[in-house]
């Protein structure tokens, strides 16, 4: 698969993560909507992107003004990636509900929501290879202690793919699972609540990006931990 001229959307655009993506996808020659959550955090995404989008994983109503935004905009996309998410640290019963609903909430069903919605445009791609391509993580392989949280947001993330991948696949979009390790991104130091363990230094966000991007253009659907 070759980017060149594909429309992509980035969701996350503004994290260390979501920012790789833009600047990977842009520099060979594809089209990048990179979106953030607010009005400030865009200001974080590359200037590279060609669109800058505001749409808050946590607010429905922005989710669906993102959406209807694109679609009376754009008449297909040829990729979407989902890049955003929060971290917490803490034992289970140290969680409160609401911290826990915002984890769920932004790593899974609004991330979900968003690439379900937009189904409708990549399917009216005329590319031959048309995708979606989601970080769930390490955690939805492994659990540690003291991220009960986090971990289950990820993994229902996971699982939210694989289900996409199936629904998706007789309309020819690949749907990717990325699961990678520790990576350098500073979202640990970000929790929106406890402190983070002791990680041992991560891989590169540039590593991860590549090997993303490696993966959907041989049409996989699945990146263990262990591929990276």
């Amino acid at each position: 698969m070759t980017f060149s001229g594909a429309r992509i959307l980035v969701v996350g655009g503004s994290g260390a993560l979501g920012a790789e993506f833009v600047r990977k996808f842009k520099a060979v020659g594809a089209e990048v909507i990179a979106s953030a959550r607010n009005a400030d955090t865009a200001q974080r995404i590359p200037i590279e992107a060609d669109l800058r989008l505001i749409l808050d994983l946590e607010d429905q109503q922005s989710i669906s003004r993102a959406v209807d935004y694109l679609k009376a905009t754009y008449d297909h996309l040829d990729g979407v990636v989902l890049a955003a998410g929060l971290v917490a640290f803490g034992a289970t019963a140290e969680t409160s509900i609401s911290n826990f609903s915002r984890l769920i909430q932004v790593n899974c069903i609004g991330q979900i929501a968003v690439a379900s919605e937009l189904g409708e445009l990549l399917d009216k791609s005329e590319r031959d290879s048309k995708f979606i391509a989601g970080l769930s993580g390490v955690v939805a392989e492994k659990t540690f202690p003291g991220m009960a949280a986090y971990t289950a947001s990820k993994t229902a993330f996971s699982a939210g793919l694989r289900s996409l991948q199936l629904e998706l696949r007789r309309k020819g979009i690949l749907v990717l699972d990325a699961r990678p390790g520790h990576t350098e991104t500073g979202l640990a130091g970000r929790a929106i609540f406890g402190t983070a363990p002791a990680f041992s230094t991560g891989m590169t966000a540039t590593h991860v990006v590549d090997r993303v991007i490696e993966a959907i253009s041989e049409q996989k659907t699945e990146l263990a931990s262990s591929d990276f």
